[in-house]
């Protein structure tokens, strides 16, 4: 018998070892060129969530587009915090003093937006392991935390200040406390499930279904007036619970309850824009909405991995049909109900399959245990830890490079600003050009709007919409534009409309034919651009080999004076 204290054991030694090193990698891979872009913006959506949460310092509880608010107050909270330390440290004299370091360089308050995300992706991983060493085996939840540390589409958008990963953060947190309370048949850590429920749908109302997962296990838990064979769908604990999970969401997301029509219609304009598997009128993917979270998961976490994933979901469904065992039900409610309900839609976006990450890392690990075990029962005397070892390398080596690879690109120099150096070097000041959109264009200064370290202000006329082609060439001409700047970005998506989609490619063919071409930037060698998907307008997502910086195709063209 070992009655050595724990500490002194060298399998608990390892054990911790080994989780350091996970969170070592986790966090390195999430944080690992984070300063991507800056200080300029090039992910379409984070300046959003950062404004609402500046406005919010002023008094504007109600800033457009009426997103969910839970990400925006937690920034709001450390950007107040960033003010008084800056205060007392004498680096803003003022509110208008710290409003001014934002207008003239926002760098600082990015980072702090995208190292929230950063530290929530991690802190997703050792939840992972907690949950598995307190309620299965240490080994599931080490595992776990391998599978999630290195999942490449979680590293990704562990960068972006944005609300998907603190979402699939307080998801995670609140199914496995909800299943942990089953385990101990304690229901405070209920109550704690239901607090982060209610979180986790204040940063993001798609987490709508973690309340599934808190309700059974409210109707699991014995409260006195039903045996412990029988769940009871409503009793005096699911009340409560729910009233917890108000309060969560009620303190993470207060703007909506003080007027949520705004809110509402916001989410249905939302939801009406995916009706034809496009984003109003982009045509996003063709595919059934089930088949595109697979495939998402399918580059999202690596072909293995997702082999893993779904033998685990099996392997759980079938010991909660078969022995009706109410924790793999449990953990089954919500990575099932929101696959099914995100699939029934057509708004599709790789960052909604981001919820579903966690739940198949810690599937995947009990499938490795389940098989492991089963081989070692019919070959005992096999050394079945290497074999186990060498699955898990093997799972991770894609998700793992792929992850590396995107960190190398974000360290080099976008095509974006690339362009940018190039047209002020080289074209006048107060040129007219026409973009066809902010964001995916370079970042350029106009009388308006000054960009950090700008040299130059041109009459900058974003197009939006679908681009440039939304004008013909000779309208170009008559306003008397002396550029027109194209980004694959734009170019590379279709219409939803066949007709409009036609017209769209035979615009942009016109440009390489009737326009001198003065300057391409690209971000691979050679004359095509690397595979393209809709998400690639976020940061690179597939083809990362094919590419050498990130950033889209730039082509500027010279119209005849």
């Amino acid at each position: 018998m070992n009655n050595s204290a724990p500490h002194q054991n060298p399998e608990f030694r390892w054990r911790w070892l080994a989780l350091a090193l996970i969170l070592i990698v986790a966090f390195g891979l999430r944080l690992w060129g984070i300063r991507f872009g800056l200080p300029y913006i090039y992910h379409f959506d984070e300046h959003f969530y950062i404004a609402t949460a500046l406005k919010l310092g002023v008094g504007v509880i109600h800033n457009t587009p009426y997103a969910p608010t839970g990400f925006s107050n937690i920034l709001f909270g450390e950007y107040t915090v960033y003010f008084l330390i800056g205060k007392a440290t004498g680096l803003f004299s003022s509110t208008q003093a710290f409003e001014a370091a934002y207008r003239d360089n926002p760098v600082n308050f990015y980072l702090l937006g995208r190292a929230t995300t950063a530290v929530l992706g991690s802190v997703t991983v050792l939840i992972l392991y907690l949950w598995g060493q307190s309620t299965a085996k240490w080994k599931t939840g080490l595992i776990a935390a391998a599978f999630l540390a290195g999942s490449f589409l979680h590293v990704r958008d562990s960068h972006y200040a944005v609300p998907d990963i603190t979402m699939t953060f307080f998801v995670t947190l609140s199914v496995l406390l909800a299943a942990y309370s089953l385990h101990k048949e304690n229901r405070r850590y209920l109550y704690l499930a239901a607090l982060a429920g209610g979180f986790a749908v204040a940063a993001k109302w798609t987490a709508l279904p973690v309340i599934l997962a808190i309700w059974w296990a409210g109707a699991c838990m014995n409260d006195g007036a039903q045996t412990r064979h029988r769940p009871q769908f409503l009793s005096r604990i699911i009340m409560f619970a729910g009233f917890i999970a108000f309060l969560g969401f009620a303190a993470g997301s207060p703007q909506i309850l003080v007027n949520p029509l705004l809110y509402l219609q916001e989410a249905g304009g939302q939801y009406d824009s995916g009706s034809t598997g496009g984003f109003n009128f982009w045509q996003v993917d063709s595919l059934p909405g089930w088949l595109f979270y697979g495939k998402t998961l399918l580059y999202g976490i690596g072909i293995i991995l997702l082999g893993l994933g779904i033998a685990g979901t099996v392997w759980r469904l079938f010991r909660g049909v078969k022995s009706r065992d109410r924790t793999s039900i449990l953990l089954l409610v919500f990575p099932v109900t929101y696959f099914l309900l995100m699939g029934s839609t057509r708004h599709y976006f790789a960052r909604y399959a981001l919820p579903l990450i966690p739940f198949m890392a810690l599937f995947a690990a009990e499938a490795v245990l389940v098989m492991t075990s089963w081989l070692k029962r019919r070959r005992p005397y096999q050394n079945w830890t290497a074999v186990t070892i060498g699955l898990i390398v093997i799972a991770l080596i894609q998700p793992v490079a792929y992850s590396i690879r995107h960190n190398v690109l974000l360290l080099r120099q976008d095509t974006r600003t690339e362009a940018k150096i190039w047209i002020e070097a080289n074209i006048p000041e107060e040129a007219k050009i026409a973009i066809d959109w902010e964001t995916h264009g370079p970042p350029l200064s106009s009388p308006t709007i000054r960009l950090p370290d700008t040299a130059k202000v041109y009459d900058i006329v974003p197009i939006g919409g679908a681009g440039l082609s939304d004008y013909p060439i000779a309208w170009y001409q008559t306003q008397e534009f002396d550029y027109l700047i194209a980004t694959s970005y734009i170019y590379n998506i279709p219409l939803v409309n066949e007709q409009q989609n036609i017209e769209h490619q035979a615009f942009y063919a016109a440009l390489d034919r009737e326009l001198e071409l003065v300057r391409e930037f690209r971000p691979s060698r050679g004359d095509h651009d690397p595979p393209f998907i809709f998400d690639e307008i976020y940061g690179p997502a597939v083809g990362l080999w094919a590419r050498d910086v990130p950033g889209p195709t730039i082509k500027i063209y010279r119209l005849d004076s």
